[in-house]
């Protein structure tokens, strides 16, 4: 290409590079994201099979147990991590502070420890 053809071709803006958080999957600051609400950071997602629902369609002939999915989330310039927890492919999304996930998970493992009493 020629240098006068350069010219008028338009040119990439990318966003600088935010810090991630240590368990970002993405974990170089998301300088492709082509907005700064994009730029947010996500953790893994754990997925927890619930035995006793009906199984789900999720292809053709195939089929699983419906789940529970949990994931750690941090906005762009937010100071505070969260954890997203959600059932099923399209279940509501019920977002808890770090503290409040925290106080569920020990209230869940109480109740398991005293039905297994």
């Amino acid at each position: 290409m020629s240098a006068a053809s350069t010219e008028h071709e338009p040119s990439v803006v990318t966003l600088p590079a935010i810090e991630c958080a240590p368990w970002c999957l993405d974990g170089h600051g998301h300088p492709d994201a082509p907005f700064p609400e994009d730029q947010v950071c996500r953790g893994e997602t754990v997925q927890v099979p619930l035995t006793r629902a009906p199984l789900v369609e999720v292809g053709t002939d195939e089929w699983e147990r419906e789940q529970l999915h949990f994931y750690l989330l941090r906005h762009a310039g937010a100071h505070m991590t969260t954890v997203e927890m959600y059932r099923g492919d399209l279940g509501e999304t019920v977002s808890l502070t770090v503290d409040e996930a925290q106080a569920l998970g020990e209230a869940l493992l109480e109740a398991a420890r005293r039905a297994r009493a």
